[in-house]
């Protein structure tokens, strides 16, 4: 996996994201740092592939209520 934080966006493998690297949070699976994205205003495990948080479960909410199962596309 390739990862790259330029200015306000996150590159993963070429998937472009507005958010940044966390390097204070790592996942507690793999202790690889956490990605903020803030389309959903959430953060998850980049290598993983999940979110470390769930959702607010509100049908409302203009973060959750969009979220994909999974933060990255599945190849």
């Amino acid at each position: 996996m390739n990862i790259e934080q330029k200015d306000d966006l996150v590159i993963i493998d070429e998937f472009e994201i507005e958010g940044f690297i966390d390097k204070e949070q790592c996942c507690s699976v793999c202790k690889f740092h956490l990605v903020y994205y803030e389309d959903f205003d959430a953060y998850f495990c980049p290598n993983c592939n999940y979110w470390t948080e769930s959702n607010c479960g509100d049908l409302d909410c203009d973060y959750c209520s969009n979220r994909p199962e999974k933060p990255l596309p599945v190849k």
